[in-house]
């Protein structure tokens, strides 16, 4: 094997292993007049324990659950940016944002990362 070739083998391996697996899940809410609100989210499985890295949309708060019940909820925009860090065990979650109003929708996403 040429020693060029193995430099740029034994450069590329370290990196490999140092890439960390990155999901998202994203949910929407539509506040319906005289009904109650849609909620969607396709929802998301994951098999080791990941953190959230990252939020992003249009929402005041929003919550997370796990096989249908409240896992963790953060009820206002403000309070938002406090679940960066935030670990998700093994499970299947989905996310819903809370609506601002006026407005009659909402949506949120979180990017998710192994935790180290």
């Amino acid at each position: 094997m040429k020693p060029w070739l193995m430099a740029i083998i034994l450069f590329l391996i370290p990196l490999a292993a140092m890439s960390q697996k990155r999901i998202t899940v994203s949910g929407y809410q539509e506040r319906i007049p005289n009904s109650n609100a849609e909620l969607r989210c396709d929802g998301v499985r994951i098999t080791r324990t990941m953190e959230i890295d990252s939020i992003s949309g249009y929402h005041n708060g929003f919550w997370i659950t796990k096989s249908g019940r409240i896992e963790k909820a953060y009820w206002t925009l403000r309070h938002s940016d406090s679940c960066i860090g935030y670990e998700l065990k093994p499970g299947f979650y989905h996310v819903y944002p809370n609506v601002i109003l006026p407005s009659d929708t909402a949506t949120i996403t979180l990017w998710l990362r192994e935790k180290r």
